[in-house]
């Protein structure tokens, strides 16, 4: 028995709902072909037919090293073919050592990855089912640039995507409901956090780790797994105080310590952080309009998902505020190529007067 057939058939099953006969891409790098073989045992078992398509490491960094950008990032209209006629996608992420991202260069890594809003255009538009399994990020370079202990990582990784999507649905019911009402929220925490926005009565979503019909209407095609978040779109205009996070931010391989915003009249008009901010200083400098607004707000609703790792947004209680970028969130329109965000774990937030966290754990 592979160590990863239960995720395997928990995914095939429960996230992407997968019908004998459909077509399913499972997409990997080297370090998760284990992962991958399963995905496609496991579909095949199913009834299902997969493809796989395998991204090879040192072949993209001998690319990206020594190609010129315009020979990067290209899609021929074969794959563009694969994914139209595709009803289902499992994606193993990549690359293992993601440190070599600053070694060859930001620039060169955006041209190669360049198509991606491309195929999620695409994607969106054939309503296509995907997965995108956090395994992948939890490889021994990752793990070492962190600090972290890798089979501590991927033992709470197992373990968080185990589980049901039901619970997670019923966790975050509540909280779903109250941050799609019109009205006020408020976060607070001992650290000295002090801040407030409005709700314009845009419908939150909930990453529960099922792609659902509801999901593929607004345009949310991939669940992470593990899943377990509640998110919303404020207005972006109407941030007011201080957020002191306690959580470090992670930024290829390094990590961005003592991260503080300061928001007033709607705008972010201070960020600081006490470590490698100078990180983020660039893409500040040059962030397009909307680099000072409020981006998302984002509740943690899985039960077994542990802080500490890169997966801190999906821990129960956990508390996720961004400013800058928020496309990648349904409905965002922020196309700034500046975002700063991180958690607070110890958080109380209170919509209209309700509580939804308290001291970072959700309120029952």
């Amino acid at each position: 028995m592979s160590e990863y057939e239960s995720l395997a058939k928990n995914v095939i099953k429960k996230t992407l709902r997968v019908k004998p006969k459909e077509n399913v891409i499972v997409e990997c790098w080297n370090h998760g072909l284990p992962i991958a073989a399963e995905f496609v045992y496991q579909l095949r078992a199913a009834g299902a037919r997969p493809m796989l398509l395998f991204e090879d490491e040192p072949t993209v960094w001998r690319s990206i090293a020594t190609l010129p950008k315009a020979k990067l990032g290209q899609v021929g209209e074969h794959e563009w073919k694969a994914v139209d006629a595709a009803d289902a996608y499992v994606f193993i992420p990549g690359p293992a050592d993601i440190t070599k991202i600053r070694e060859l260069g930001r620039d060169k890594w955006d041209a190669f990855t360049g198509y991606n809003s491309g195929w999620y255009d695409r994607a969106e538009k054939n309503r296509l089912r995907g997965a995108r399994i956090a395994l992948g990020y939890a490889t021994q370079q990752r793990a070492a640039a962190y600090g972290f202990d890798l089979d501590a990582w991927r033992a709470m990784l197992l373990d968080a995507s185990s589980v049901d999507p039901s619970e997670i649905a019923r966790r975050g019911r509540k909280v779903q409901t109250l941050l799609s009402k019109k009205g006020h929220l408020e976060i607070s925490a001992p650290n000295g956090t002090r801040f407030s926005c409005d709700l314009v009565g845009r419908k939150a979503g909930i990453d529960d780790g099922v792609v659902s019909k509801e999901d593929l209407d607004v345009g949310d095609i991939i669940s992470n797994v593990p899943a377990g978040e509640a998110f919303v779109i404020p207005d972006e205009t109407s941030a007011e105080g201080t957020i002191v996070f306690d959580r470090p931010a992670a930024y290829l391989g390094r990590w961005v310590k003592g991260i503080s915003l300061a928001f007033d009249n709607g705008r972010l008009t201070k960020w600081s952080a006490t470590e490698n901010g100078n990180l983020l200083q660039e893409d500040w400098n040059t962030g397009k309009a909307g680099r000072d607004r409020l981006g998302f707000i984002d509740i943690g609703l899985n039960p077994r998902a542990r802080q500490g790792f890169l997966q801190d947004v999906i821990a129960a209680g956990n508390v996720f505020v961004a400013a800058g970028n928020n496309e990648e969130i349904p409905g965002g329109k922020n196309k700034s190529d500046f975002s700063i965000g991180s958690s607070l774990t110890d958080a109380t937030v209170v919509v209209n007067g309700t509580t939804i966290v308290k001291g970072g754990t959700l309120a029952a």
